[in-house]
C-alpha cells in the first residue's frame, strides 16, 4: 500500500511540473546578432545593385518584326532609355504587346548590362476580304488582323464568303465555313508560288466552280482537286505572258491541254 501511495504522490508531482512548464515555456534560442547584421547587409547590397546605374537601359533592340518599329513598340509598353531594366515589368509589357492582332508571341529579353531586346513572332497576312469600302487583312487561320482602305497585290482578294460581322483579332465567323477553308488553303499556295506585284482575285462561293483573275487573265479552277498543281501552272503562265494580254485559261481538267483564249 505504501508503494501505491508513493506512486500517486510521484504522479501528482509530475503533473505539476508539466503544468508549470506549460505556463512558463522554455525560452527560444535567439538568432545571433551577427547573422541579423549579415542578412541586412546582403539586403542592402542587393538593393544597391538593383538600383545601380549599371542596369540602366541604354539600348532598345527589336528583332523578327516586319510590321513595327522599335520606337512605336517601346512607346506602347512604356519602355525608355534610362529605365532600370531589373525593375521594369517585362511580363506586363509582353501581355500588352500580345493584345495586338499582328503579334502572336512577344518576349522581352535582358542582355546585360544595358540592352533590352523586344523579340516578336508575328502573324502574316495571307489574303484580303472586301468589306464595304475597305479590306479585311486575314492570316492563315482566318483571323482578322487589320482593316485598311487599300491592299497590296500578290495575295488573293477573296470574294464569296458570307458573314455579317467580324471582330479585330478574332477568327472571322462565316456562314459557309467550307469556303473559308478553301480560301485559306489556296491563299497559302498563292504565297508559295510568288505572285508578287500581280493582282489576284478569287471567288470561292461555289466549291465546284472556284474561279478568279490573275492580272488580266480569267482563271477557271473548278474543284480543289490538284489545286497546288493548278496554282503552280498559273504562276508559270503569268511569268511568260505579257501583262497586257487579256483572255482566259481553263484548268478545271488538268489532263487536258492548257489553251489560252484571247478575249475578242
Amino acid at each position: 500500500m505504501k508503494k501505491g501511495k508513493s506512486g500517486k504522490r510521484q504522479t501528482g508531482e509530475e503533473d505539476r511540473v508539466r503544468e508549470l512548464e506549460y505556463y512558463h515555456p522554455k525560452k527560444r534560442k535567439q538568432i545571433p546578432q551577427k547573422y541579423i547584421v549579415g542578412a541586412a547587409l546582403v539586403l542592402l547590397a542587393g538593393t544597391a545593385v538593383m538600383f545601380s546605374p549599371v542596369f540602366t537601359v541604354k539600348e532598345i533592340r527589336l528583332e523578327h518584326s516586319k510590321n513595327f518599329t522599335t520606337t512605336e513598340l517601346a512607346d506602347e509598353i512604356g519602355l525608355a532609355k534610362g529605365d532600370n531594366m531589373i525593375l521594369f515589368s517585362r511580363l506586363r509589357a509582353e501581355n500588352i504587346l500580345k493584345k495586338n492582332p499582328y503579334i502572336q508571341h512577344a518576349d522581352l529579353i535582358m542582355e546585360l548590362p544595358s540592352t533590352m531586346v523586344i523579340s516578336l513572332t508575328e502573324r502574316k497576312v495571307r489574303a484580303y476580304i472586301p468589306y464595304m469600302d475597305s479590306y479585311l487583312y486575314i492570316d492563315e487561320e482566318g483571323r482578322v488582323l487589320d482593316i485598311q482602305d487599300t491592299y497590296e497585290p500578290g495575295l488573293p482578294l477573296v470574294e464569296g464568303l458570307q458573314f455579317s460581322e467580324f471582330h479585330l483579332g478574332d477568327i472571322i465567323e462565316v456562314e459557309n465555313a467550307e469556303s473559308l477553308r478553301i480560301m485559306l488553303q489556296i491563299s497559302q499556295m498563292v504565297e508559295k508560288y510568288d505572285f508578287k506585284n500581280t493582282e489576284v482575285t478569287l471567288d470561292v462561293s461555289d466549291h465546284q466552280n472556284i474561279h478568279g483573275h490573275v492580272g488580266n487573265v480569267q482563271v477557271l479552277l473548278g474543284t480543289m482537286d490538284n489545286m497546288d498543281q493548278k496554282i503552280r501552272t498559273i504562276a508559270e503562265f503569268v511569268k511568260v505572258r505579257p501583262k497586257e494580254d487579256r483572255g482566259s485559261i481553263d484548268l478545271r481538267d488538268p489532263s487536258k491541254r492548257i489553251i489560252f483564249q484571247y478575249l475578242t
